[in-house]
Protein backbone atom coordinates (compact mmCIF):
# COMPACT_ATOMS: atom_id res chain seq x y z
CA UNK A 1 0.00 0.00 0.00
CA UNK A 2 1.28 3.47 -0.83
CA UNK A 3 1.65 6.26 1.70
CA UNK A 4 -1.27 8.07 0.05
CA UNK A 5 -3.46 5.02 0.77
CA UNK A 6 -2.79 5.39 4.50
CA UNK A 7 -4.17 8.94 4.66
CA UNK A 8 -7.67 8.13 5.90
CA UNK A 9 -8.46 11.36 7.78
CA UNK A 10 -8.48 15.10 7.18
CA UNK A 11 -7.14 17.95 9.29
CA UNK A 12 -7.16 21.72 9.29
CA UNK A 13 -4.15 23.94 9.92
CA UNK A 14 -4.78 27.05 12.01
CA UNK A 15 -2.40 29.96 12.66
CA UNK A 16 -2.16 31.98 15.86
CA UNK A 17 -2.89 35.61 15.02
CA UNK A 18 -2.47 38.40 17.54
CA UNK A 19 -4.56 41.52 17.46
CA UNK A 20 -5.87 44.20 19.75
CA UNK A 21 -9.27 44.12 21.41
CA UNK A 22 -10.99 47.36 20.43
CA UNK A 23 -12.93 47.62 23.70
CA UNK A 24 -10.10 46.91 26.14
CA UNK A 25 -6.97 47.62 24.11
CA UNK A 26 -5.49 44.32 25.29
CA UNK A 27 -3.62 41.97 22.98
CA UNK A 28 -5.73 38.95 22.10
CA UNK A 29 -4.79 35.77 20.27
CA UNK A 30 -7.13 34.05 17.83
CA UNK A 31 -6.83 31.05 15.53
CA UNK A 32 -7.36 31.65 11.82
CA UNK A 33 -7.64 28.85 9.21
CA UNK A 34 -4.63 28.57 6.91
CA UNK A 35 -5.44 25.26 5.17
CA UNK A 36 -8.50 23.03 5.43
CA UNK A 37 -9.30 19.45 4.48
CA UNK A 38 -5.68 18.29 4.36
CA UNK A 39 -5.43 14.51 3.91
CA UNK A 40 -3.64 12.92 6.86
CA UNK A 41 -3.37 9.81 9.00
CA UNK A 42 -4.05 10.35 12.71
CA UNK A 43 -2.42 8.16 15.34
CA UNK A 44 -3.86 8.50 18.84
CA UNK A 45 -1.34 8.54 21.66
CA UNK A 46 -1.60 8.08 25.41
CA UNK A 47 -2.54 10.41 28.22
CA UNK A 48 -5.93 11.41 29.50
CA UNK A 49 -7.82 14.66 29.88
CA UNK A 50 -9.85 15.66 32.93
CA UNK A 51 -13.24 17.39 32.80
CA UNK A 52 -11.64 20.85 32.59
CA UNK A 53 -9.72 19.86 29.46
CA UNK A 54 -6.28 19.68 31.07
CA UNK A 55 -3.93 16.79 30.43
CA UNK A 56 -4.08 14.74 33.60
CA UNK A 57 -1.54 11.97 33.18
CA UNK A 58 0.86 10.46 30.71
CA UNK A 59 2.86 11.91 27.87
CA UNK A 60 0.45 12.62 25.06
CA UNK A 61 2.14 11.56 21.83
CA UNK A 62 -0.66 11.88 19.30
CA UNK A 63 0.67 12.12 15.74
CA UNK A 64 -0.43 12.89 12.24
CA UNK A 65 1.29 11.85 9.04
CA UNK A 66 0.86 13.90 5.90
CA UNK A 67 2.50 15.04 2.70
CA UNK A 68 4.51 18.28 2.98
CA UNK A 69 2.45 21.42 2.60
CA UNK A 70 2.98 24.47 0.40
CA UNK A 71 4.18 26.32 3.51
CA UNK A 72 6.37 25.47 6.50
CA UNK A 73 4.56 24.27 9.61
CA UNK A 74 5.90 25.99 12.72
CA UNK A 75 5.74 24.98 16.36
CA UNK A 76 4.15 27.61 18.63
CA UNK A 77 2.50 29.27 15.60
CA UNK A 78 0.36 26.61 13.92
CA UNK A 79 -2.34 24.47 15.52
CA UNK A 80 -3.71 21.25 13.99
CA UNK A 81 -7.44 20.53 14.20
CA UNK A 82 -8.38 16.89 13.65
CA UNK A 83 -11.33 14.75 14.81
CA UNK A 84 -12.91 17.68 16.64
CA UNK A 85 -9.86 18.45 18.79
CA UNK A 86 -7.11 21.05 18.54
CA UNK A 87 -3.44 20.16 18.97
CA UNK A 88 -0.22 22.09 19.43
CA UNK A 89 2.75 20.91 17.38
CA UNK A 90 5.59 19.53 19.51
CA UNK A 91 7.86 18.07 16.81
CA UNK A 92 8.09 18.00 13.01
CA UNK A 93 9.98 15.19 11.27
CA UNK A 94 10.71 14.68 7.57
CA UNK A 95 10.42 10.87 7.54
CA UNK A 96 11.08 10.06 3.91
CA UNK A 97 13.90 12.52 3.35
CA UNK A 98 13.67 15.16 0.63
CA UNK A 99 10.28 16.20 2.03
CA UNK A 100 8.43 13.09 0.82
CA UNK A 101 6.17 12.89 3.88
CA UNK A 102 6.02 14.25 7.40
CA UNK A 103 5.32 13.06 10.92
CA UNK A 104 3.96 15.74 13.25
CA UNK A 105 3.90 15.03 16.99
CA UNK A 106 0.99 16.70 18.73
CA UNK A 107 -0.20 17.69 22.19
CA UNK A 108 -3.86 18.37 22.87
CA UNK A 109 -4.73 22.00 23.55
CA UNK A 110 -6.25 22.48 27.02
CA UNK A 111 -9.56 24.35 27.09
CA UNK A 112 -8.03 27.42 28.75
CA UNK A 113 -5.17 27.83 26.21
Amino acid sequence: MSFRGLLNDTCDILARVEGQDEATGQTVSTLEPVAQGIKCAFQNGGGSIDRTGRIQMGNNTDRIYLFPLDFDLKKHFHVIAVRGEQYNITELTDLGGRKRYMRVNLERVALDD
